[in-house]
């Protein structure tokens, strides 16, 4: 079989499947453990990144989910347009429906590596625990970056796998569990958002029972306004 073609069927194969795990997920997602032990601590690290400033801005969820980092975003800063995209039809749905009266959010059903989105659009892009599932990262990458304006921050989280802890939890435990996933090394994230047009890459590791990597970079493009 041509290697394009295959790799476009496993691609495929992968988002259908996430697609019915997440649709089936979502009835009770809110109530996982996860939302305490990993989930809930990676969003306060996307706010407390965010810093001080009360200038108005647009932010991008990526996997999304129900909506719990937007609802708590929109607890902690003035002044933000929030979106989300998720490709799982009942996540958005149960998004929305935390929002029903506030016309300054809007979730949208779509791909990871294909947003809906124009060109140069947000200030933030955020993505908590959801990298691991795209099966092309560099596209999703590239995704983010053409979305982003100019200076526009790119913050990802998701799980550390550089340390023997980390390699067993995310390697081993998480794999057998959710199959067709792959974290990625830090080093892996700086060079993939460095060669998309990223710089100023920081990173940083947190919460050491199941220790999670924070990356952050900015886009590098002529300034839109």
């Amino acid at each position: 079989m041509n290697t394009g073609l295959a790799f476009f069927k496993k691609t495929e194969d992968i988002k259908n499947k996430s697609f019915k795990r997440f649709n089936d997920w979502s009835r009770k997602y809110d109530r996982s453990i996860l939302q305490n032990l990993v989930f809930r601590r990676s969003h306060d690290m996307f706010i407390d990144n965010m810093g001080d400033d009360k200038s108005p801005a647009r932010v991008l969820d990526v996997g999304c989910g129900t909506g719990e980092f937007a609802l708590k975003l929109r607890t902690r800063k003035e002044n933000i347009n929030l979106s989300g995209v998720d490709l799982s039809s009942e996540m958005i749905n149960a998004a929305k429906e935390k929002f029903l009266t506030d016309k300054n959010v809007d979730f949208r059903i779509g791909e990871a590596g294909n947003m809906p989105y124009e060109d140069n659009s947000f200030d933030y892009i955020t993505c908590s625990h959801s990298f691991h599932h795209y099966p092309n990262k560099r596209k999703t990458i590239r995704e983010m970056y053409r979305v982003l304006r100019g200076g526009g921050k790119l913050m990802i989280v998701d799980g550390y796998k550089d340390s023997p802890r980390g390699s067993f939890i995310f390697d081993f435990i998480v794999r057998r569990h959710e199959i067709d996933v792959h974290h990625l090394h830090s080093k892996q994230f700086h060079r993939i958002m460095t060669r998309a047009g990223f710089r100023n890459i920081t990173q940083k590791v947190f919460n050491p029972v199941i220790p999670l990597l924070f990356t952050m970079g900015v886009a590098e493009k002529e300034k839109s306004w």
